[in-house]
């Protein structure tokens, strides 16, 4: 164990409390500007989104027009370029889609409205070539996507409408098509933009040398990286620190990224240290599986460095390191959990009916009750999960439902993500609207 300390040790070099102090300030202030337009240069804009989930716009004035970098959400993109007509009322030269997400490519039908309202050309889109299947995917898969976003962002409709215009048709595709790299001059800009796995497979960021600019979009969001989302497909949590360090290597003065705008030295540490945090989770998870570890004793055995607890940049609230760990290990391996009684399982409530033959439901139930008395509410919900698949008997079914359910509530207060913590108040919300049910 010592010796894994140590090498632990190794790959965090010693904190520096002038960093940790510049970083956590520089967090302060991206947040402080969120919700505020900002002019970084002349020619360099940030346009704010009003809707806190999505990220900025990037825009770029020059005499030849404008090049934005993200438009929104559907819903957002009438208002950012009300904003941006505030600035310039040059045309829309170039649109880029920092990925296929919503928030960021969803508000683009404004951008293309204002350009045939003026007369002007229309805007060419660049995207990488998976927006394409991106889009595709989400029409294809419509009734999930609408049913996992409402498990993931409850204000959402959990049944999608065509005239919705978070979940409907409304998409627009790219014409101009990336599939590694792509660069053009434009009013005497070189705008150079790199391909990326990290979020998703299809991110894009923009590098405009003359301005010491990179928008990257979501490969920064303000907290642990967003890998191996419970409810999406997989991601890619090494090539995301790559990308990271290439855009570091640039050496940018101004980065726009998820939260806001992230600046010089600062912004440098805020790059390199999220790919570290990375690169050393993706490492102990090669370690462990090549110790021929299961995916249940991997994320028992991977601790963190105090460094990576203490970073503002690397907290749980919206990815977390343990669905790092599962995005590293599905990239890795298979399915399979290292149980042979789970290659070809029987359905569960079929084994844990059979269990309580053994044990009586009532005595689960109220064992359960009094591990929540003892805040011990991950292990209640263990326990109960044998009564909610197992009994037949509704009256107590009903019962622990409702339980399970008080139990989602406090296990939601007690975690920071974002996603887990909606994932289980949405789940007890189900959970009680089944309770009422049965007594119809």
């Amino acid at each position: 164990m010592q010796k894994l300390q140590n090498r632990r040790q190794k790959i965090y070099n010693k904190r520096n409390p002038e960093i940790d102090k510049l970083v956590i300030e520089e967090r302060k202030r991206v947040f402080e500007a969120r919700g505020k337009d900002e002019v970084l240069l002349p020619d360099i804009i940030k346009i704010e989104r009003y809707n806190q989930v999505a990220g900025p716009t990037g825009l770029v004035i020059t005499d030849e027009g404008c090049v934005v970098y993200d438009t929104g959400y559907p819903t957002e993109g009438a208002d950012r370029v009300k904003k941006i007509r505030t600035f310039t009322d040059k045309p829309f030269h170039t649109i880029v889609f920092s990925h296929g997400h919503r928030d960021h490519s969803g508000g683009v039908g404004a951008f293309l409205a204002d350009a045939a309202q003026r007369g002007h050309p229309k805007p060419r889109i660049i995207a990488h070539e998976n927006v394409i299947k991106r889009f595709d995917k989400y029409q294809m898969l419509r009734g999930r996507r609408a049913y996992i976003s409402a498990l993931q962002f409850p204000d959402m409709p959990t049944t999608p409408r065509k005239d919705d215009p978070e979940l409907g048709l409304d998409f627009n595709y790219p014409d101009t098509i990336i599939t590694d790299r792509l660069s053009f001059w434009l009013g005497g800009l070189n705008f150079e933009i790199y391909h990326a796995l990290a979020e998703t497979d299809d991110a894009l960021w923009l590098w405009i040398p003359e301005r010491k600019v990179a928008m990257i979009g979501d490969i920064i969001i303000g907290s642990c990286p967003n890998t191996g989302n419970p409810l999406k497909e997989q991601r890619f949590t090494l090539d995301w620190a790559e990308a990271l360090e290439r855009i570091a290597k640039k050496k940018p003065e101004y980065i726009f990224a998820g939260p806001g705008v992230l600046r010089g030295e600062a912004g440098q540490h805020v790059l390199l240290r999220t790919a570290k945090f990375l690169r050393f989770i993706n490492n102990e998870v090669v370690r462990l599986l090549n110790e021929k570890y299961w995916i249940e004793d991997i994320l028992d055995k991977i601790t963190f460095p105090e460094e990576v607890l203490q970073d503002p940049w690397l907290v749980g609230t919206y990815g977390h390191p343990a669905f790092v760990i599962h995005d590293v290990y599905r990239r890795y391996t298979g399915w399979y959990d290292g149980n042979p009684s789970e290659l070809f399982p029987l359905k569960s409530s079929i084994v844990m009916n059979e269990l309580l033959k053994f044990v009586a439901p009532e005595t689960l139930l109220a064992h359960a009750r009094q591990l929540k008395k003892e805040n011990k509410i991950q292990l209640a919900l263990h326990i109960i999960d044998y009564v909610v698949q197992g009994t037949c008997n509704e009256k107590l079914l009903k019962a622990t439902k409702l339980l399970k359910a008080d139990l989602l509530e406090a296990r939601g207060n007690e975690v920071p993500n974002f996603i887990a913590r909606n994932i289980m108040r949405t789940s007890a919300t189900i959970l009680r609207e089944e309770a009422k049910q049965i007594d119809n």
